[in-house]
């Protein structure tokens, strides 16, 4: 089904967000919840996550880890893609649950897209932060669509969309691995947190 743009009910002080997207076939790979150490990438400085519209630099393939992840985050990896969330969020892996809505007004992580008959709430109340991360493909095309922006995010080579805080959600596409990844913001350190974490597996 195709996902309902959700709206910001806060004012973001981010500047810049990330997305774009490439056609690409679903996959069903398990996702892996674990506090490994994450790997260290190139990226810019800045207060925002690490983009930059001019740069197209990949990361080097013999980036080696050099800091543990936080005590309070867990570190999410999916189909080549990790990046970290609160501990305390639940992971749903959506092809192991045809019937799990993606909801936007809880907590959580979904992976993959969902199945042709989610049971959602009649009327969700609130909008809080998420994660969708999702193979690119007919039903997930939709959500590409606000990313138009090129840019980079940890050396990797993306799509963003340029007007994140209007749409409440940050859009990042990742050609390469063929994902697009939704988070849905309500408090900006933590929307921030986790855009800034996304990077090659």
């Amino acid at each position: 089904m195709n996902l309902p743009r959700p709206r910001i009910r806060c004012s973001l002080v981010a500047a810049t967000v990330i997305g774009a997207v490439a056609l690409a076939a679903c996959g069903s790979s398990s996702p892996s919840v674990s506090a490994r150490p994450r790997q260290s990438a190139s990226t810019t400085t800045s207060s925002t996550p690490s983009t930059s519209t001019t740069s197209t630099t990949t990361p080097s393939s013999t980036t080696s880890p050099t800091t543990a992840v936080p005590a309070n985050l867990q570190q999410v990896s999916y189909q080549g893609l990790v990046f970290e969330v609160p501990k305390a969020w639940p992971v749903y892996t959506l092809a192991n649950d045809p019937s799990r809505c993606v909801r936007y007004d809880v907590n959580a992580v979904y992976l993959g897209q969902e199945g042709p008959t989610p049971q959602c709430p009649a009327h969700p109340i609130g909008h809080t932060d998420t994660v969708q991360v999702a193979p690119i493909n007919a039903q997930t095309q939709s959500l590409t669509a606000p990313a138009t922006q090129d840019a980079t995010l940890n050396g990797l080579s993306v799509r963003q969309d340029p007007n994140a805080t209007a749409n409440g959600a940050y859009t990042i596409v990742f050609p390469s691995l063929q994902l697009v990844a939704v988070v849905t913001t309500a408090t900006p350190a933590t929307d921030l947190q986790i855009v800034g974490s996304f990077q090659h597996a």
